[in-house]
């Protein structure tokens, strides 16, 4: 027996049921979680369990809620998972409930509370003549290869709609406790759904290579806004994320700076973030890109830092400002000797460089008083505030 009929053994039993009973082929529902990689190298794989293990109990509450009881849920081989309804559905009802389930899965997560996890759904028909296994198996393989046209018209259409809004997460002086600055977090304001996570419109334009582009779109929606905000919040800094398609892009420096300077934004008000593994891709590239960004104004920071593989000379010679430490570090700073070695370690590697630190993911007193004591500057957490639009940031400024 192959790993997949293992794996799904409860499901296979209910999908040949479902044939044998109504005589039709089965609609059945396939997810995909992408950039577990980065909650397993950051936090561990037992994190990483834990994460399938919270969205496998949200899949089967939505299966029962939506598809009756009955319903199957199993995890397939890896971060995937299948869901298969109680009774026979078509592929068109499945596919409206995609949205609704990217809903149930928004949600912040212990192990991923920025939402940044992307989920892939698909629907898949399972014919009632032909080997239920094989075709779970084709179905599976279909769903990591994104069909990439439907993708990007998903994408284009939130962007051409105005769908994209940004969110700001406030970041705080670990010392005064006073906000210095935001992180802006791109959200999707779905039009039947409401407001969603990042996740399944990045993923989309990953797939439909528009990264690009949707981040582009973004930086010009924060841009506008930050633009417009009182003068209260004038001295607040914004950090904007940027991926490896934007830092491989030639032209990116140049045409940021022409957004800025169009929108009339201080560019020594603004820092770009990007992740350990966006800066590897092309090293020289990236140097290149960051020198220009750097000379226009901007500050650079390095996202979800110590979950990648940095090399040493190369952060060392790249023009960065800010390392942040990756919120799965700072989770278990008060209980984890290992992490708080960790993130020590991080701080002395900073004041080496000359660069300040800043500690995403904080939710308890007891994280801050840590941080505080091993010399984090800023930080950033539930604990005082999750992503707010801008209109609400002013009120958060004497909070």
């Amino acid at each position: 027996m192959n790993r997949i009929s293992e794996s799904l053994s409860g499901c296979v039993r209910t999908l040949e049921n479902l044939h044998l009973r109504y005589d039709a082929d089965v609609g059945v529902m396939l997810v995909q979680v992408d950039q577990m990689a980065r909650i397993n190298n950051s936090a561990g794989t037992a994190a990483g369990d834990a994460v399938l293990d919270e969205i496998g109990r949200r899949l089967e509450s939505f299966a029962t809620d939506e598809f009756g009881q009955g319903s199957c849920v199993d995890r397939i081989d890896g971060p995937r998972f299948l869901i298969v309804p109680a009774v026979p559905l078509s592929l068109g009802a499945l596919r409206a409930q995609e949205r609704a389930l990217h809903v149930a899965l928004a949600e912040p997560m212990v192990g991923d509370p920025k939402g940044r996890l992307a989920i892939r759904i698909a629907a898949a028909l399972i014919a009632r003549d032909e080997p239920v296994v094989e075709q779970l198996r084709t179905a599976s393989d279909q769903l990591a290869r994104p069909a990439s046209a439907r993708d990007g018209a998903m994408v284009m259409a939130a962007l051409s709609r105005g769908e994209v809004v940004i969110h700001y997460q406030p970041q705080y002086d670990v010392a005064t406790g006073a906000m210095s600055g935001v992180e802006a977090l791109l959200r999707w304001q779905h039009p039947e759904l409401g407001l969603l996570g990042a996740g399944p419109l990045v993923t989309a334009a990953r797939a439909a290579r528009l990264e690009r582009e949707l981040t582009e779109h973004a930086h010009h929606v924060a841009l506008a806004e930050i633009a417009a905000w009182p003068e209260a919040l004038a001295n607040i800094r914004v950090s904007l994320n940027i991926t490896a398609a934007d830092l491989g892009d030639p032209e990116f420096a140049e045409r940021f700076a022409g957004m800025a300077r169009q929108a009339n934004v201080d560019p020594a008000r603004l820092t770009l973030e990007l992740t350990e593994q966006a800066m590897l891709s092309d090293p020289a590239s990236a140097a290149e890109q960051l020198a220009q960004i750097r000379a226009f104004g901007c500050a650079i920071a390095i996202d979800d830092f110590g979950t990648g593989y940095s090399s040493l000379s190369l952060l060392a010679r790249l023009p960065i400002d800010y390392l942040k430490i990756d919120s799965g570090f700072t989770r278990t700073i008060d209980d984890s000797d290992r992490d708080r070695i960790v993130v020590r370690a991080i701080v002395d590697l900073a004041r080496a460089l000359g660069l300040l630190v800043v500690a995403e993911g904080i939710e308890k007193p007891q994280q801050l008083a840590r941080l505080k004591e091993l010399g984090v500057a800023t930080w950033q957490g539930f604990l005082k505030s999750g992503p707010v639009p801008g209109d609400q940031l002013p009120g958060l400024l004497a909070a």
